[in-house]
């Protein structure tokens, strides 16, 4: 695969930002969109594919939301396909209870713990500590991501609709995923997940 754009979309302001540089826009811009509503002393919090950098979000959650709620985030906007199980765990290997809270697990800035979905065909997450800001929600909610990597179909280098999960760098067109040698069976959707191409996931 060749090397991807790092940037994303600010989702409050609609704003194009790199990963590294939306972190300062994100705390300029999260006070001014609460629309009138209490602000929420809040974490904000970087996600990104442990082996997939250019897939990454960020996150904004109030200090007593859970790891649980932060779990059920993910689940619905990357990772769920088959209702596999997950966890958090530190960089030591030692599990994170769902039932810790946000503010108790992030102690300062670049402090971090592991995030896994499905024990078979692993999606492995790196979830970090960015900051402090204000929100509306205790609840995690996602206040910017990347934007969506094009990959080229392998014929015609047209972007690609289609990801085999026989051959993970056949990539194929709309036009060319028909005749795709290892059959239009083995095609799942490209889609904006670090997740694509794995079990059944379809976005």
């Amino acid at each position: 695969m060749k090397s991807q754009s790092l940037f994303g979309v600010c989702g409050l302001c609609g704003g194009r930002k790199t990963k590294n540089t939306m972190t300062v826009h994100l705390k300029q811009c999260l006070p001014n969109a609460t629309n009138g509503s209490p602000r929420i002393p809040s974490m904000l919090l970087r996600v990104q594919a442990s082996y997939a950098p250019m897939y990454w979000m960020y996150v904004t959650a109030g200090f007593d939301a859970k790891l649980g709620h932060l779990d059920d985030l993910l689940r619905h906007v990357w990772l769920e396909c088959c209702e596999h199980l997950s966890e958090f765990y530190t960089k030591g290997r030692q599990e994170v209870s769902m039932n810790r809270r946000i503010s108790e697990v992030f102690y300062g800035h670049g402090d971090g713990v592991k995030h896994v979905y499905d024990f078979g065909s692993s999606t492995e997450l790196d979830v970090y500590f960015a900051g402090f800001a204000e929100g509306s929600s205790v609840k995690p909610a996602i206040a910017a991501r990347n934007e969506p990597p094009v990959w080229p179909c392998e014929v015609c280098g047209e972007p690609a609709a289609t990801v085999c999960v026989d051959c993970y760098e056949g990539f194929s067109c709309a036009g060319h995923a028909k005749n795709h040698r290892c059959g239009q069976e083995m095609l799942l959707p490209v889609v904006n997940s670090p997740r694509m191409g794995v079990c059944g996931y379809t976005g």
